[in-house]
């Protein structure tokens, strides 16, 4: 009875890490940098969490809520520069999620929503993922 459990659950969690993948965003490229913005729902959301550990960077965007609830946010517009500020990636999320496939080195994240634009420096190394949460707040 165990080794059916156990059976069944193997090919359960492999069947939703499957799904969860084949749920990715299509991927853009500018230049060297590869990127997927999207997360909306909680398959794509769930895929694009799950596959962060192959990217250089995930990036999540929210903001406070009327209710001053932190709620994921769209439509932020996002500027990647490298060391000697020359802009290598520049797009309009469509949701509250964007993976980012860059070299190593030094960037600076510029996003902006609302008429609001946060900045923040981050250090990409080789074969490490990292997380960068944008907040905004009123």
């Amino acid at each position: 009875m165990n080794q059916l459990l156990v059976s069944v659950l193997l090919v359960w969690f492999g069947m939703a890490s499957t799904l969860a993948y084949a749920q990715l965003p299509e991927s853009k490229s500018q230049g060297a940098i590869a990127y997927i913005t999207g997360g909306i729902g909680s398959d794509e959301s769930g895929a694009m969490i799950a596959a962060a550990k192959k990217w250089s960077l995930l990036i999540e965007m929210s903001q406070i809520d009327e209710n001053g609830r932190g709620v994921w946010i769209a439509g932020v517009d996002i500027r990647i520069l490298d060391a000697k500020q020359n802009r290598l990636v520049e797009t309009l999320c469509d949701g509250p999620l964007m993976l980012v496939n860059a070299p190593a080195g030094q960037y600076t994240v510029e996003a902006s929503y609302q008429g609001k634009t946060l900045q923040r420096s981050i250090t990409l190394k080789d074969k490490e993922s990292q997380k960068l949460t944008l907040f905004w707040r009123p």
